[in-house]
């Protein structure tokens, strides 16, 4: 053999090398495009998928904020209640029958709440409702709509649900009396003169 054939021969192997056969590039380009679909689905669908647990993790955390806005309201109420039951015997210490501010409830000698408590559809402050300076009732000042429609039926925003206390006889009436009431923009001014506070 000749030395021009072996070089020929080697230098046919060695382009062989560098440069790889091209008979399955569509093959590898089609894989590709299929995988690249593939991933742009799981990706949309994963998308989606978080969407949907996002607006459903949104409705649970605000009936979770709902119930303890009930459980909150309802103490304060009953605290109140308590307050003004206890005036008959307490009345040698204090001059008011309801308590003027929300502390007042978790004072010694009698703690009628542990602490006062906050608005958790706000995370505020609840709205204080006086008849004069005493404090008859709170309510959030949330302007969003509940979701439950069971306890707070007819309340278009939390704003308008009020957890006021019963009025003894002698006492000013709020309109609405029960475990808690949907508050019309006016009842807190049920009496004109009386201001409602915070």
């Amino acid at each position: 053999m000749s030395p021009n054939c072996l070089s020929r021969d080697w230098t046919h192997e060695q382009r062989a090398l560098i440069q790889p056969a091209a008979t399955d590039a569509p093959c590898c380009r089609n894989q590709r495009g299929v995988t690249y679909i593939m991933v742009m689905f799981a990706v949309v669908l994963m998308g989606i998928s978080m969407t949907v647990v996002s607006k459903q993790w949104t409705v649970v955390m605000k009936r979770d904020k709902e119930a303890e806005l009930l459980f909150r309201g309802n103490r304060i109420k009953a605290a109140i209640e308590a307050y003004a039951a206890d005036y008959q015997v307490r009345k040698a210490s204090r001059p008011n029958v309801y308590p003027l501010k929300l502390e007042q409830l978790t004072e010694k000698p009698k703690r009628y709440l542990p602490v006062v408590y906050k608005d958790p559809i706000t995370g505020q402050d609840f709205e204080l409702i006086k008849v004069g300076a005493e404090i008859r009732g709170v309510k959030s000042r949330s302007k969003d709509k509940p979701l439950d429609m069971v306890h707070f039926k007819n309340a278009d925003t939390y704003d308008q649900i009020a957890f006021l206390v019963q009025a003894p006889a002698s006492q000013p009436a709020i309109p609405g009396q029960g475990m808690f009431n949907k508050c019309p923009p006016a009842c807190p001014q049920a009496n004109p003169r009386s201001p409602q506070g915070q």
